[in-house]
């Protein structure tokens, strides 16, 4: 395995200025709930969301049968880890102090391979001259369920740039 680069960009890919060579969307979702120290909540006020890429791989992958058509053997997968930190701000339902604030941590990982899932030909100079993976999260739904609980669900784009 081969450690790369790593970066954090939240503006999505726009060609020809940031091409995405490899990507994948994938869905982001869970409950949270107000920490008990807390007070319950009237509504969600505001939420600040950011992505933090904690692990970026290269994996060579060896298939034990003869290959497919157009698929390389050996191959390359990019496997990608990182959490999405949501600041939630909401109001509570009591009077003495109405606006609180509390964080929840939403981990994600997905792998980014070739068009219709084929492996990466490792001879792909995205692997000679380097890559940077980047996090777009395109997309934000919030709901409040009740008093404690809120549910969070983010699309995010994966990609990876080749670094020229």
């Amino acid at each position: 395995m081969t450690l790369m680069p790593a970066s954090v960009v939240e503006l999505c890919p726009a060609y020809p200025d940031r091409v995405a060579k490899y990507f994948k969307e994938i869905f982001v979702s869970d409950v949270v709930e107000i920490p008990v120290q807390k007070p319950s909540a009237e509504q969600i006020v505001n939420v600040d969301v950011k992505a933090e890429l904690v692990d970026v791989q290269t994996v060579t992958v060896t298939l034990p049968f003869d290959p497919i058509p157009y698929q390389p053997n050996p191959g390359n997968k990019i496997f990608v880890a990182g959490n999405i930190y949501l600041g939630i701000q909401y109001s509570a339902l009591t009077p003495d102090q109405k606006v609180h604030f509390f964080r929840a941590q939403l981990p994600f990982q997905t792998i980014l391979l070739n068009d219709c899932g084929l492996l990466i030909d490792p001879h792909d100079s995205i692997f000679t001259s380097g890559y940077v993976v980047h996090v777009c999260i395109e997309k934000l739904i919030k709901r409040q369920i009740d008093e404690r609980k809120m549910y969070f669900e983010l699309l995010l784009l994966i990609w990876a740039e080749e670094i020229s």
